[in-house]
């Protein structure tokens, strides 16, 4: 017989009455907003994306973690919301099959190949996400406009990247990027809808402020500083905050618990350094959004950040 092993982690290590269920329960309501909106600006094709998503990502689960000899544990709804989630960082004309393989990807490599939920080193979603970006950027840039008078079926991000400061306001305007009228993947499209969603996992203490809050800081400030400098080369850093995946990010993604710290101090350079590098993918990457990548990367530096100004437990 296998003896326990000894885990030692950073705290805390008192349980506060949630559960796995009751978290995910709440994400799925935050995410409300944002998936009506989507429905709203992209029709049913919305629907089927999550569908497929949520649906896949139990089933790969549950077959999973059967042929890995462990408990069934789809009831936890993480599986389903993770879904749910990648599902947000599609385009709304995603293939079924593809979306299939990234849900698949995301069960295998970004949960149970580690030992199951709370045991992955980095976020799941994000996996998927990278290796679907990857392997199909002709279907993950397959745009589908908002009905009505729409100029441009680029997203703001691709406008400013290859058409210049200039031409962003020829095409969006604030309220449009705050509202939703805007190209993208599904679940970024209105800033609006992300933050009261946002919010809410605030307001129910599912997340801290500190993540979140350092993230969009980081964006602002950075961006702010190439924007002071030269106003006509640099977007402002308001745009930088209400365009791409910034919010998405700040609230859903580099706040996942077991890829994040768990300490105050890592938390806030944790968030400040991912919204950093957002702005520098933005700026000099290859990709016109670092959000997404942002987060995986910085992710990296969990552990470090981890040992940062901890605490002894009852000191």
């Amino acid at each position: 017989m296998k003896a326990p092993e000894l885990v030692v982690s950073a705290i805390p290590h008192v349980h506060g009455g949630n559960s796995i269920q009751k978290i995910m329960m709440n994400t799925l309501i935050a995410l409300i907003p944002a998936v009506v909106i989507g429905v709203y600006f992209f029709g049913m094709d919305t629907i089927r994306v999550i569908v497929i998503a949520m649906a896949s990502a139990a089933a790969w689960e549950a077959i999973l973690q059967k042929m890995m000899g462990r408990p069934i544990a789809v009831s936890n709804l993480s599986g389903a919301v993770s879904g749910l989630i990648l599902a947000m960082l599609l385009p709304p004309t995603a293939p079924w099959w593809m979306i299939c393989t990234g849900t698949f990807v995301m069960i295998l490599l970004g949960k149970e190949i580690y030992g199951g939920l709370g045991n992955n080193p980095f976020n799941g979603v994000l996996i998927a996400w990278v290796v679907l970006q990857m392997s199909y950027p002709g279907y993950m840039i397959d745009w589908l406009a908002p009905p009505g008078d729409f100029m441009t079926e680029a997203t703001p991000l691709e406008v400013l990247k290859y058409e210049g400061v200039g031409s962003i306001a020829e095409h969006f305007t604030t309220s449009g990027l705050l509202i939703g009228n805007t190209t993208g993947f599904i679940g970024e499209v209105s800033a609006l809808m992300l933050l009261i969603g946002g919010a809410y996992l605030l307001i129910r203490k599912v997340v801290s402020w500190r993540i979140p809050v350092s993230f969009l800081a980081g964006v602002f400030l950075f961006s702010g500083l190439f924007w002071l400098t030269n106003s006509e080369e640099y977007a402002s850093p308001l745009f930088h905050l209400l365009a791409g995946g910034s919010i998405m990010a700040a609230f859903f993604l580099a706040t996942d618990m077991p890829s994040s710290p768990v300490t105050p101090a890592g938390m806030l350079i944790y968030g400040f350094l991912c919204g950093v590098l957002t702005v520098v993918i933005r700026l000099w990457g290859a990709w016109d959004d670092g959000a997404y990548y942002a987060v995986f990367i910085i992710s990296i530096l969990t552990p470090l950040l981890d040992k940062i100004k901890s605490k002894i437990y009852g000191r």
